[in-house]
């Protein structure tokens, strides 16, 4: 009985640990160090304590970590994965009728 009610009162999974990363300040942080970064320029390339080093707690992992998706990958690819899942993409969506 007591495994039925533990199920019952966690009915989903528990978002993954780096759920925690999106808050406002870290992505505050990556709309400045994108600004900072020239046109050229690639976030991922450059070092990020080095273009932030006025800007306090600056995390340890990359901040491009909290981009959005590309969307011309997932519709290239077919597929995409949310939280170890895969899901395909419509047919539709990839211009097939």
């Amino acid at each position: 009985m007591d495994d039925e009610e533990a199920e019952l009162r966690n009915p989903f999974p528990s978002p993954p640990s780096h759920y925690n990363n999106y808050t406002t300040q870290n992505l505050n942080l990556l709309a400045l160090l994108k600004e900072r970064v020239d046109e050229d320029g690639d976030p991922v390339q450059v070092n990020q304590y080095e273009v932030l080093a006025d800007q306090p707690d600056v995390p340890e992992w990359p901040l491009v970590q909290l981009e959005k998706p590309r969307v011309d990958w997932i519709l290239e690819e077919g597929h995409y994965t949310v939280f170890g899942d895969t899901w395909f993409v419509r047919m539709s969506f990839l211009g097939v009728p």
